[in-house]
C-alpha cells in the first residue's frame, strides 16, 4: 500500500515529537552543543552539589536524546529510501562516540568518593531519584578502570560492534539463494522470505527452500564461526578487565539478577522436553511425513484456516481480549487507537516486523505490518503489552526510574497474547477454530520457552569454555549444537547436517544471554494471565502495579512484591500444566475429527 493513500488514523502523527523539522533540527544541533558541556564537571564530582547537578543535566540530555533519536527512527523505519535520516543518524553516532570520550572520566572519580559518603547521600532527598545510580557506583567500583583505561576502552568500543556488523554484511548481502519454484514460477528466496517459504504446505516448496539456504549456509559456517567466536572472546576479555565473576555476571549488573535464575530454567526445560516432544509426534503423525524433518515443523495441525480481519476489527477483538485487565487499561488501549500511536500497514519502502518504541512525556509509538492475519492481531496485541507497559511506567516514575529492564519488558506483551489467544479460544465457533489457536499457543510456547532455551544453553556452553580458557573451534559449536538437537528432537525429528549449522542463522547471540529473558517472561506470562482469568484475589491490581513500577526497583524485586517468584519452581509447573492441557486438548479435538 502507497503511503499517500494511507488514512492518517492508521498511521503515526510525528508532530506529536516535532511539530516541524526545523524544531527537530534545532535539538539536534543542541544535543551536538551540549555534549561538550559535560566536560565542565570534570574533577568537581566529590562535590555533592555539582554530583546533583550532573545527574540533572545528564538526565536533561539524555530526554533530549531520546526525542532526538526517535524522530529520526520513525521517518526512517516508515520510509528507508529517505537518505536524509540516515545521514541524521550518522551525525547523532558522532555526537553519541563524543559522549562516551568526554563522559570517561565520570566512573572513575565516583568510584573515589567514599563508600560511607556514598551512603548517607541514599538517605539525602535531593537524591531520592537517583538511589538506584549511587548504589550501582558503590557495588561496582571494583569493575571500575582508571580514567586512562576507561578513554582506551571507550576507543574500543567504537569497533566493538564490527563482529555483529560483520554477521549482518555476510547474512544480509554475502548470502545468494537459489530461487524456489512455486506454481511453475521461481520465486527469490532470502533470509526474510524464507518463512514464507518453510510454511508452505507443499513439502516439496520446503524442503527446496531448506536446502538451498542451508547449502550457501554451510558454504560460509566457518567464516561465520570464527566470526562469533571471536567476538564472544571479545566479551570475555572486557569481563576479565572489569573483573567481573562470568559474562552473565557483567551482562545484568544492572538488574542484579543471579544467575540461579539462568539454571532454573535450564533445569525446569529439560524436565518437560517431553511435552514438546509430544507436540511434534502429534504434527508428525497429523501430516503422515514418514521422514519428518526440520523443513516440516514449522507446519501446523490445522490443515487451512485463512481467516482475515480488518485493522477497526482488530482493535476491537484486541479491546475485548484485555477486557479482563480493567478500566484504566481499556482508556489507554482507546487513547493508542484514537491518537495515532500506531503505524499499521505496510508499503514499499517500510521497515519490516514490528516494534514499539516508547518516547517519555509524549506518549509509545508501534510499528507493524499489517497482513490481517491471525499472526498480525497477536502482534498488536503483544506491541500495545510493550506500550502501555511503557506508558504507565512513564507517567508513574520519574524519568530516572522510568525505563524497564529486558528480563521484565517481555512479561508485558507476552501477557496481551495469552489473553488474545485465550479469548480466541473461548469464542471459536468449529473445532477446528480451536485447533487453530491451541495449536498457535503450543508453538508459541515451543518457539519461546523451548527454542530459547536451546539458545541459551548453547551460549552458555560458548561463554564457560571461553571463560575456562578451553579450546572452541567451529567444528565443537557444531557439536554442542546437535547434542542440544538430540535432546530436544531425538527420534521425532530427522536431525540432518543442515540443521547442525542453524545456530549461525540466530543474530541475538551477538548479545550475550538475550535469548533465555524470553523464555522466562513467557513463563511468568502464562501465571499472569491466568491468575486474572481465573480472578485470583489481587491479580489485576498487582500486574497494574509491576507495570508502574517501570525501572523503580530491581527486576526480581519488582515480580517479588507483586506475587512473582522466579527462583521458586512453581511458575514452570504452572507453566508446563497449562501446556500439558493444551495437548491434551489437542489430541482431543483430533480424535473427534477421525
Amino acid at each position: 500500500m502507497e503511503i499517500e493513500i494511507i488514512d492518517k488514523k492508521y498511521k503515526w502523527n510525528l508532530q506529536d515529537i516535532y511539530k516541524n523539522h526545523i524544531e527537530f533540527e534545532g535539538d539536534l544541533q543542541k544535543l551536538s552543543q551540549n555534549v561538550e558541556k559535560f566536560a565542565n564537571f570534570k574533577g568537581k564530582l566529590s562535590n555533592f552539589d555539582q554530583l546533583l547537578q550532573y545527574f540533572i543535566f545528564s538526565e536533561e540530555f539524555e530526554k533530549l536524546l531520546e526525542k532526538v533519536n526517535s524522530y529520526i527512527m520513525l521517518n526512517h523505519d516508515t520510509n528507508l529510501q529517505d537518505e536524509k535520516f540516515v545521514k541524521y543518524n550518522e551525525e547523532l553516532n558522532l555526537i553519541l562516540f563524543k559522549l562516551s570520550n568526554i563522559t570517561s572520566f565520570v566512573m572513575p572519580e565516583l568510584s573515589k568518593i567514599d563508600n560511607k559518603i556514598l551512603k548517607e547521600l541514599l538517605k539525602d532527598k535531593r537524591f531520592e531519584n537517583y538511589n538506584l545510580e549511587i548504589e550501582s557506583i558503590i557495588e561496582n567500583k571494583i569493575h571500575t578502570l582508571t580514567e586512562k583505561e576507561e578513554t582506551a576502552l571507550s576507543t574500543v568500543t567504537k569497533f566493538s560492534n564490527g563482529f555483529s556488523e560483520v554477521y549482518e554484511a555476510i547474512t544480509q548481502n554475502d548470502f545468494k539463494f537459489d530461487d524456489v519454484k512455486v506454481d511453475g514460477k521461481d520465486m527469490p528466496l532470502t533470509q526474510s522470505s524464507y518463512s514464507m517459504f518453510i510454511e508452505s504446505k507443499d513439502r516439496i516448496v520446503r524442503t527446496t527452500a531448506y536446502n538451498n539456504l542451508y547449502k550457501v549456509i554451510n558454504q560460509f559456517a566457518r567464516s561465520v564461526s570464527i566470526n562469533y567466536i571471536n567476538f564472544a572472546k571479545m566479551i570475555s576479555s572486557d569481563m576479565e578487565l572489569r573483573k567481573y565473576s562470568s559474562t552473565f555476571d557483567m551482562m545484568f549488573k544492572s538488574s542484579k539478577l543471579p544467575k540461579s535464575i539462568f539454571y532454573s530454567l535450564i533445569d525446569n526445560v529439560n524436565k518437560h522436553i517431553d511435552l514438546e516432544k509430544q507436540y511434534f509426534t502429534l504434527l508428525k503423525e497429523t501430516l503422515k511425513i514418514d521422514d519428518f524433518g526440520f523443513q516440516d515443523v514449522y507446519q501446523s495441525i490445522v490443515k487451512d484456516y485463512n481467516k482475515e480481519w480488518t485493522v477497526d476489527e482488530q482493535q476491537q477483538i484486541v479491546k475485548n481480549a484485555l477486557l479482563p485487565l480493567g478500566d484504566e487499561y481499556q482508556k489507554l488501549l482507546d487513547s493508542a487507537f484514537e491518537n495515532s500511536w500506531v503505524d499499521y500497514y505496510q508499503n514499499e519502502h517500510k521497515k519490516s516486523g514490528g516494534y514499539m518504541l516508547g518516547v517519555y512525556g509524549i506518549h509509545p509509538f508501534i510499528l507493524l505490518n499489517d497482513t490481517a492475519k491471525y499472526d498480525s492481531l497477536s502482534t498488536l496485541a503483544h506491541e500495545l503489552g510493550h506500550a502501555m507497559h511503557s506508558y504507565l511506567s512513564d507517567s508513574s516514575q520519574p524519568y530516572s526510574k522510568h525505563q524497564y529492564e529486558i528480563f521484565i519488558a517481555e512479561i508485558a506483551s507476552t501477557t496481551n497474547e495469552i489473553l488474545l489467544n485465550k479469548y480466541m479460544l473461548k469464542t471459536a465457533k468449529t473445532d477446528e477454530e480451536k485447533l487453530f489457536y491451541l495449536n498457535h499457543y503450543v508453538q508459541s510456547f515451543k518457539s519461546t520457552v523451548f527454542r530459547q532455551t536451546m539458545f541459551a544453553e548453547f551460549e552458555d556452553f560458548v561463554f564457560d569454555k571461553i571463560e575456562k580458557d578451553e579450546i572452541l573451534s567451529p567444528e565443537i559449536l557444531d557439536e554442542k549444537y546437535k547434542e542440544l538437537l538430540e535432546k530436544h528432537f531425538a527420534g521425532i525429528v530427522k536431525i540432518d547436517k543442515n540443521i547442525i549449522h542453524e545456530w549461525l542463522r540466530i543474530p541475538h547471540f551477538y548479545t550475550p544471554y538475550y535469548v533465555f529473558q524470553y523464555a522466562t517472561s513467557f513463563i511468568t506470562a502464562v501465571y499472569i494471565a491466568n491468575s486474572i482469568l481465573n480472578n485470583k484475589p489481587n491479580a489485576v491490581e498487582n500486574y497494574i502495579n509491576i507495570l508502574k513500577s517501570g525501572g523503580s526497583d530491581y527486576p526480581l524485586n519488582i515480580l517479588n512484591k507483586y506475587g512473582i517468584d522466579l527462583q521458586s519452581n512453581y511458575l514452570y509447573d504452572y507453566a508446563f500444566d497449562d501446556l500439558k492441557q493444551a495437548l491434551d486438548e489437542i489430541e482431543f479435538l483430533q480424535h473427534n475429527k477421525k
